[in-house]
């Protein structure tokens, strides 16, 4: 896995990558074409704009290519190749750039394609924070990736591999959330409750604020978020649920937990009523903007 470097300007026009690897703009663009090994953003102007992502591939080219492996062969290679990138500082995608990615990403997760929808990624965190890419882009698709699946315009091969794909993407943002002297908040989905984006997004933001972050999961009986509670004593308590179902048949649990602990509920499927009735905190607002209200 290669780290790309932190130092360097975010975006950059292909004269600039040219000048910072020593190889030639003809040829650059000769990779780009023939092998994919590139994937530059367009600008509101039209321009391709290249990131550290792409620094960091040309180099890996160069050095396979010195090591005398043939050029298709290097560029699989390369492209295949997991970088870490350093997180941006934009707090908000243009709209054309989220539409872009997200075509990007459907043309790619449509044909199980994982690398070419992990580079689109890379992308955007070159230039804007973790919780910024989530809100704008990752949440938004998601949903319509839902809508479209209950509308039966995709698979539920294609809705799974799409969920999974951006799971395993945002618990790699989270590694380390626990830690930290801030508070703690502990996370978990309603029972039955299997979508965990939202929430995981939640505990990223929260996670960036200051607070630490104790994550139960999907399918979280009221009992082991009580247990848990009971050993980690948190500041705030979240739980999570998209269906309407998932809830109401455990007010009385909830309330009893309330009655204990500071608890917030989030998500489609939490009605106004329902955080009146348990005594819960009601988080109506987007994952990001809500984290944002419990931790003033």
């Amino acid at each position: 896995m290669g780290l790309v470097p932190a130092s360097r300007s975010a975006w950059m026009r292909i004269g600039d990558l040219s000048g910072r690897t020593g190889v030639g703009t003809h040829q650059l663009r000769a990779w780009e074409r023939r092998y994919g090994l590139l994937q530059p953003r367009r600008s509101a102007g039209n321009y391709r704009l290249y990131s550290s992502a792409d620094e960091a591939r040309v180099r890996l080219m160069q050095r396979y290519l010195a090591e005398g492996v043939p050029a298709a062969q290097a560029a699989e290679l390369t492209i295949a190749a997991r970088f870490t990138v350093s997180a941006g500082a934009g707090r908000e995608v243009p709209s054309h750039d989220v539409s872009a990615a997200q075509q990007e990403i459907r043309r790619a997760l449509a044909r199980f394609d994982e690398t070419s929808a992990q580079r689109t990624l890379e992308r955007l965190f070159v230039a804007f924070t973790p919780t910024t890419v989530a809100r704008d882009v990752l949440l938004p698709y998601m949903h319509e990736v839902g809508e479209q699946w209950s509308a039966g315009r995709i698979t539920v091969a294609q809705e799974h591999f799409a969920t999974n794909f951006f799971q395993a993407r945002l618990l790699a943002l989270a590694r380390g959330w626990d830690r930290g002297l801030g508070p703690r908040a502990l996370l978990a989905c309603a029972p039955k409750e299997q979508h965990t984006l939202a929430l995981i997004v939640f505990g990223i933001a929260l996670h960036e604020l200051g607070w630490r972050v104790t994550y139960l999961g999907a399918d979280t009986p009221i009992e082991t978020l009580t247990e848990v509670a009971e050993i980690i004593h948190p500041e705030l308590t979240v739980m999570a649920a998209t269906m309407r179902q998932r809830l109401p048949r455990h007010a009385k649990q909830l309330r009893s937990f309330t009655d204990r602990r500071p608890l917030a509920l989030g998500g489609p499927g939490v009605s106004a009523r329902l955080a009146k009735q348990t005594g819960a905190r009601h988080l109506e607002e987007d994952p990001v903007t809500a984290a944002s209200t419990v931790s003033l």
